[in-house]
């Protein structure tokens, strides 16, 4: 069974792309995904990519696409009836008015949203964990916290699967309701594996952790030495094409965006309010690998 977000390997040229290029192509991406006139395209796109360059059909996906599917709706729904005039001729019921502007903005962010959804896909189901924290490991990061995104990135399948291990216990003792088409008894069944979803986690987590340690994970920065990457993760001329393709579709697009009159108008508030999150994004990772580093330098050595 493929559960969502995880690494599906392969030899296509997206899997042999450096982690570091998917991600610019992926930030790329969802910026022009907010530039385009019309965004119902971008999902097409994107899934025309996985396709044709990763080798992965639609079909290993399809229950995400049919997840967004209900959301996409919800989200057009709640602007066609939220929104104010002009409205469209038609009414619910003769009495609700339906708004012409909701039903384009529901649809404008419904397909924005699919489009950041598979693009996400793209990434996690060609791009191998353990290479995406080498990856940040030779970008200057500490190895603690390169680990820690790729664990991250690897245990989001690991719930999934501890989910399912749950849903058959309560199937076996007649118990549906994870499993049920009934979004009200499903999400009953949700709560109901809550507790042992989460005691699962920390207990699977636990046990990393002392398996890492019995491997000597802390050897290198105990010791001083630099540790050996046994992939050859660097960057290459597909790459660096792939990045060149990545800016000159982000340009592309605002371009597009202007003439288009699509250009989106961010109030300096949130303008401000978005440089300091991305600041922050930045900082943060090296902030917290400078900060393991010194607590390694000074923890007292044993002996």
């Amino acid at each position: 069974m493929k559960f969502l977000y995880q690494f599906s390997a392969g030899d296509s040229f997206v899997h042999r792309l450096d982690p570091r290029t998917k991600l610019i192509f992926l930030v790329c991406f969802l910026v022009a995904t907010f530039l385009v006139p019309q965004p119902w395209i971008m999902p097409l796109v994107i899934i025309g990519i996985i396709w044709s360059l990763a080798g992965i059909s639609p079909l290993e996906y399809l229950p995400f696409l049919l997840f967004l599917l209900p959301l996409m709706l919800a989200i057009t729904l709640v602007h066609l009836l939220a929104d104010g005039p002009p409205f469209l001729e038609i009414s619910v019921l003769g009495v609700v008015p339906l708004s012409r502007g909701g039903l384009e903005a529901g649809l404008l962010v419904a397909f924005r949203l699919a489009a950041m959804g598979i693009a996400f896909i793209m990434f996690s189901m060609t791009t191998d964990p353990f290479d995406w924290g080498m990856a940040m490991y030779l970008s200057a990061l500490s190895y603690k916290v390169a680990f820690m995104f790729a664990f991250a990135m690897r245990f989001f399948p690991l719930l999934q699967e501890e989910l399912v291990v749950i849903r058959n216990a309560l199937t076996a003792r007649a118990y549906y309701a994870v499993g049920s088409r009934n979004p009200v008894t499903f999400l009953m069944g949700v709560g109901v594996s809550i507790m042992p979803l989460g005691l699962g986690a920390l207990r699977r987590s636990q046990d990393i952790a002392l398996a890492m340690e019995l491997r000597g994970f802390n050897y290198a920065e105990a010791n001083g030495v630099r540790r050996t990457v046994f992939r050859d993760i660097r960057l290459r001329s597909a790459d660096y094409a792939v990045i060149l393709a990545s800016v000159l579709l982000l340009i592309a697009s605002g371009v597009i965006a202007v003439q288009f009159g699509s250009f989106p108008v961010i109030p300096t508030a949130w303008l401000v309010f978005l440089c300091v999150l991305v600041l922050l994004v930045g900082l943060a990772p090296r902030r917290i690998s400078h900060t393991i580093n010194r607590s390694g330098a000074d923890t007292p050595q044993a002996g």
